[in-house]
């Protein structure tokens, strides 16, 4: 009876049809992503980008994936980079947004966000990426963010492999890209290259200027690890593209040269208790001249400026987690020291006194979490966290975060989860310590948010449908005062209040449909759109994977008073799996030119424009 028996599954595994054997890898690939290990349903309303998701969307800039975003939009700014607008707010005005590789902070100095210097980011070495929004400000170590984005590497152990990617696109644009991934014993190494050349349509604006956006950059990505002992990270990004339109009005010429690099160690010490250090180092230097000059901070005209500056940044984390009865506790410390300089200011050809707000900061960091678990099915979790900032010019101040929050499985379709928090964003170096045409001001206040949010999901078999919504108050926002020149605190409170619905239909383990849209609410005009909707479609046939996707947003009336008509950004791509080795893949990004504008000195463009892009993968 045993030898009928193993005859019969042997013959049933050798006579199962192929696509059968295809659809068992793909669930044990699912149940074995990497995201299923990190995901921490309890730190907000968390959004997954999984390995699978992230090949078949060809994703291969963060922007890619920041477009996404709900309750986000995103933008260009004068200096032709992108940034993400929190709707329905202005370009102008603070969201905290915390990027992060794995545990290092992704943050400049300089220009406030990560956002700037990484919208452009290759994700080749990048296995998975968790957005968190109303995200814990206290469980994910640093200064409070109201939005987390965790982007995780590759495992070397189960890449082993060197991957080469060559692509092309129809504006003239190139990128290259190497990823390196082996592991030998209980070490392992992880190494990727990638250097891009960035064409975009120029643009003329009214005055008869010309903006142009072009650039090249290159990045390198390095980790070495000893398993369950300690990971030694390190990056560097150099980028060098147009300024597009610049400070001024009328831009005769004008680029950024920015660079970017950091070094990360962490260790798993005994006990639970995990130690970890870094250190960046940013520049960036920027040129630009303009016909009709640009109005520098102390009121005068420069028909040509230049600006070097730059910063330091040393962080050092410790904390543990531990356990006693129903209750898991996370707490630490942190010590972060935050460095600028400033090494040129020149304005038609001569150097330009300044007088900088504080050149030093350093931040002395405490945090607790307490999750207790009344059952099975019900979770309250506490955190509290202190933060004590020095800056060497003015007076210290002390900030302090609460969170409050319950997790409860209702039924086993049904869960809730809802989440309050008091929090604060800090003023940037850009604002209280130096900035070429405005004054600093160093006795800038930290903005101060109430927020609270509720997540109501159903997950039954193949669908997954989850509703949510929050209220936020906020007070001392920072906003830009044209009459003093300079950003200040804004005496009244602002109000905001959102809504989302998202529904996921799996057809099966490799096609899903996604459907997704969000509403805003504010008290004043909305200076971004707000509303939005999301289509997803994952498809994967034979040896092909069809990705489609809609992201819409809404007409909105700028911070400049100038209309924008609702925007409709389609993008599809396919790839096609020749063998083992070799992948052909090809994707249409605003296929219909029709995605969300942004305005600027009188011309409108979409973050992400029309391209198609042809790409060639091969695994050796």
């Amino acid at each position: 009876m045993k030898i009928f028996t193993l005859l019969s599954l042997i013959f049933s595994i050798v006579f199962a049809s192929e696509s059968n054997l295809d659809d068992l890898l793909s669930k044990y690939r699912k149940a074995n992503e990497l995201h299923n290990q990190t995901k921490d349903e309890s730190a907000g309303h968390v959004s997954v980008f999984s390995r699978s998701d992230l090949d078949k969307m060809q994703a291969y800039t963060l922007n890619d994936v920041l477009k996404t975003i709900k309750l986000f939009t995103l933008k260009n700014t004068n200096f032709g980079f992108t940034s993400l607008v929190k709707t329905p707010y202005s370009e102008n005005s603070m969201s905290s947004i915390k990027i992060y590789i794995n545990s290092y902070e992704l943050a400049s100095v300089t220009s406030g966000s990560g956002l700037a210097q990484f919208g452009k980011m290759g994700l080749n070495h990048i296995d998975h990426i968790e957005i968190y929004q109303a995200s814990n400000a206290i469980a994910f170590h640093g200064e409070a963010g109201n939005m987390v984005i965790k982007l995780y590497t590759k495992n070397p152990s189960r890449e082993n492999a060197t991957v080469a990617q060559a692509a092309a696109d129809s504006k003239g644009g190139a990128r290259g890209q190497v990823i390196d991934a082996q592991s030998f014993g209980e070490y392992s190494y992880l190494a990727n290259a990638d250097v891009s050349s960035n064409k975009y349509d120029k643009k003329q604006s009214p005055n008869g200027s010309i903006f142009s956006r072009d650039g090249d950059r290159g990045q390198f990505y390095f980790n070495f690890a000893k398993r369950d002992d300690y990971t030694i990270e390190a990056g560097v990004a150099v980028e060098s593209y147009d300024l597009y339109s610049g400070f001024g009005n009328k831009i005769n010429d004008g680029d950024i040269k920015s660079k970017y690099s950091y070094l990360n160690f962490t260790k798993q010490l005994p006990q639970n208790i995990e130690l970890i250090f870094s250190t960046t180092y940013e520049t960036i230097e920027i040129e630009n001249s303009d016909f009709s000059g640009i109005k520098l901070f102390d009121g005068s005209l420069s028909k040509n400026m230049q600006v070097e500056n730059g910063s330091y940044v040393y962080d050092f984390i410790l904390q543990k987690r531990d356990t006693y009865k129903d209750n898991r506790f996370f707490y630490g410390v942190q010590v972060k020291q935050k460095t600028f300089f400033l090494d040129k200011l020149k304005s038609n050809g001569v150097e330009k006194s300044v007088i900088l707000g504080p050149k030093n900061l350093d931040i002395y960091m405490l945090f607790f979490e307490d999750t207790y678990s009344i059952n099975e099915s019900n979770k309250i979790i506490f955190g509290a966290k202190l933060d004590y900032f020095k800056n060497h010019t003015t007076p210290s101040d002390i900030q302090n975060i609460m969170r409050l929050a319950y997790i409860s499985n209702l039924t086993n379709e049904l869960s809730f989860k809802t989440f309050i928090q008091n929090m604060y964003v800090y003023p940037q170096i850009a604002q209280t310590t130096f900035s070429p045409i405005y004054d600093a001001n160093p006795n800038l206040k930290p903005s101060k948010s109430h927020v609270m949010k509720a997540e109501l999901e159903y997950e039954k078999d193949d669908i997954t449908i989850t509703l949510s919504g929050g209220k936020a108050k906020a007070k001392d926002g920072i906003v830009f005062n044209r009459t003093l020149n300079m950003f200040v605190n804004n005496d009244g409170n602002s109000n905001f209040s959102q809504v989302s619905l998202n529904a996921e239909y799996r057809f099966s383990t490799e096609n899903k449909i996604i459907a997704e849209y969000f509403k805003a609410f504010k008290e004043n005009a909305n200076l971004s759109p707000d509303s939005g909707v999301l289509l997803q479609l994952y498809t994967t046939f034979g040896k092909f994977d069809i990705y489609n996707e809609l992201v819409y947003r809404s007409s909105y009336t700028g911070i400049d008073n100038v209309y924008i008509a609702e925007g409709y950004d389609y993008t599809a791509g396919a790839i096609y799996h020749y063998n083992k080795k070799i992948n052909i893949k090809l994707k249409g990004e605003n296929i219909f030119d029709k995605a969300i504008q942004s305005s600027i000195k009188g011309t409108t463009l979409p973050s992400l424009e029309r391209r198609a892009i042809l790409t060639m993968e091969y695994i050796f």
